[in-house]
């Protein structure tokens, strides 16, 4: 019967400490952009050293377009994203980040570049298109998981309705310009800030409390959800989201639907598509390490299916035949060699084969659980694993020190017959792995002994990672192994 103790292997206590302090960063990541964004606020509101509105055409045009090519690039992941797993907040995401190209682009930058003024068309069309991708964004964060079943349909009717939400945004504007409330770009005083000055028509004022609304519960929504899963892409929407709300209330504060102006409230807005930039790059960087992984994996897995159906298969058959032949009367001591030679073979290429098929991020301490579990399973033998959560070894070591346990679970359950074996990592006072079990033990002086060849070759592993190998054991008191890591 195998016994196995997941709960200390992970560790408990470990574990929850490492989520608490994740979960402190997340919360100080947003502690210190939101005291920054208040800062800069009230820099700009309350002192008179920075201006709150610069006439910049160039730079509102580089703002706009950067902020529409990245939130095309932050569209496409969050797409990737909605493929793989099919939820539909992360199609909301995806269309939220349309409309924020959308705006920018077809409705600021582009007007601005055809230099044809400030008016109706460009400051409204882009105004509600935005209120509109922050709503979307808002109802992104806050959607509970599902799964949508039918991928494709919901892509092109989701794509399709954003293209529309553009055009009826487009042709409502301009066929609506003359009624719509006008905000003079004359109107602006570029003096320093003294004060707020809220001056601007009650729809403009409320369409940008609305949108700080939106940011300000989509950046609540994100961090809530980054610490329950640990993206970073997360993450970095919720600070995206947090610079953004205070955008809006700069916007609010000093009112600026002028697009051939540069307002201080862009800089806060700038940081939410920076954020999405330095999110971005974090999630390619984790798709490409998947993706070697996978690739590293499937090689594995190919290798160890060639070793299961070739060598371990006539390794098997060879110990079938030789236990035969030894079992029979007058059979030479040379049978029983070639027996336990082939038995050796055969469980090497057993735990060869576990090991390529093992995944390649498994934590230290599971693959140490893995390991004696299916080494003391082929004998009936039970394992008890305790070991330290978070440790971690080169590839090397690591290999070593898997190869290790797994030879000596082996020689336990099967030369000492062991009926419990005991595997342990800890850090104290050094970082070792402690194998005891309660077998039949041996004397340790004798230099022919069961499972002699199995020790030297654990001990050549452990030199060859620096390591130290120390063996104690008695006959009648089992044996107790432990390597010493550097």
């Amino acid at each position: 019967m195998l016994l196995a103790l997941p709960v200390p292997l992970i560790g408990g206590r470990s574990r929850s400490q490492k989520v608490r302090q994740l979960l402190m960063r997340v919360r100080w990541w947003l502690v210190l952009v939101v005291g920054w964004a208040i800062a800069f606020t009230l820099l700009v509101g309350v002192t008179s050293f920075v201006r709150f509105a610069y006439r910049n055409p160039s730079l509102h045009v580089a703002v706009e377009t950067a902020g529409a090519l990245i939130s095309l690039l932050a569209a496409q992941l969050i797409y990737g994203r909605f493929r793989r797993g099919l939820d539909r907040g992360d199609l909301l995401l995806t269309a939220a980040l349309v409309l924020f190209a959308g705006a920018n682009l077809l409705f600021s930058a582009i007007p601005a570049i055809a230099n044809l003024g400030p008016g109706a068309f460009d400051t409204w069309a882009s105004a509600v298109a935005g209120a509109m991708a922050a709503a979307l964004l808002a109802a992104g964060a806050f959607s509970a998981p599902r799964t949508i079943r039918r991928p494709t349909a919901a892509t092109r009717r989701v794509v399709g309705l954003c293209g529309l939400a553009l055009l009826v945004i487009a042709i409502a504007t301009a066929v609506a310009g003359d009624w719509l409330p006008r905000t003079n770009a004359s109107n602006v005083s570029l003096g320093r800030s003294s004060g707020p000055r809220i001056v601007a028509d009650p729809v403009v004022l409320a369409l940008q409390f609305l949108v700080m609304g939106c940011f300000a519960a989509a950046a609540f929504g994100f961090a809530r959800d980054a610490e329950r899963t640990h993206d970073a892409l997360t993450l970095w929407f919720a600070i995206g989201s947090a610079l953004a709300a205070f955008a809006g209330l700069n916007y609010f504060l000093f009112p600026s639907l002028y697009s051939e102006f540069f307002y201080t409230g862009d800089v806060l807005r700038l940081g939410f598509f920076v954020a999405l930039l330095i999110g971005g790059v974090q999630e390619i960087r984790v798709g490409q390490r998947q993706l070697q992984q996978a690739a590293v994996l499937h090689e594995r897995q190919r290798l160890a299916r060639d070793i299961h159906d070739g060598m371990a298969q006539d390794l098997a058959f060879i110990v079938q035949q030789a236990g035969a032949l030894a079992g029979r009367n007058g059979a030479s001591q040379a049978v029983g060699d070639i027996v336990t030679a082939a038995r050796r073979a055969l469980d090497e290429s057993r735990g060869v084969i576990a090991t390529l098929v093992r995944p390649t991020d498994e934590p230290l301490a599971e693959a140490l659980a893995r390991v004696a579990e299916e080494a003391a399973g082929r004998f009936g033998a039970a394992v008890q694993a305790c070991a330290v959560a978070g440790v971690e070894l080169p590839a090397p070591a690591r290999e070593a020190v898997l190869r290790i346990v797994g030879e000596a679970v082996t020689n336990a359950a099967r030369h000492g017959q062991a009926q419990c074996i005991h595997v342990e990592l800890s850090e104290h006072p050094e970082l070792n792995v402690r194998i005891v079990d309660d077998g039949v033990g041996f004397d340790t002086s004798l230099r022919q002994c069961s499972g002699r060849h199995g020790i030297v070759g654990m001990r050549q592993r452990a030199e060859q990672i620096g390591a130290q190998l120390r063996v104690r054991s008695r006959p009648g008191e089992g044996t107790e192994i432990v390597l010493v890591l550097p």
